[in-house]
């Protein structure tokens, strides 16, 4: 049972598209595999997909992705990846947050 999670958590960009929902379940892998720092705005949508168009967190220097349903026990929030950028469009900075 945990190989099988541990295989629907791995992130590809087509698991990310298709499923905004599980993304809480695939931000890790991404973090991990993926160096979100010095990426371009540009490569960060090509991996992403387009931003969610929310307020929720947003600054006029960043981008925000919804992820789903808080993890743990109690899923009253959602989690969110902000990722900020630089005047070069150049990400500098990211966090997991809840709302």
């Amino acid at each position: 049972m945990l190989g099988v999670n541990e295989n629907e958590s791995r992130f590809t960009t087509e698991r990310w598209l298709n499923d905004d929902e599980g993304r809480v379940y695939l931000v890790d892998d991404l973090m991990n595999e993926h160096e979100l720092i010095g990426m371009t705005k540009e490569e960060v949508i090509t991996l992403l997909g387009s931003p969610t168009e929310t307020e929720y967190f947003k600054e006029k220097d960043n981008v925000v992705y919804f992820l789903g349903a808080e993890r743990g026990l109690i899923r009253i929030d959602s989690e969110w990846l902000v990722i900020w950028f630089d005047g070069r469009d150049k990400a500098v900075k990211y966090e997991l947050r809840t709302d």
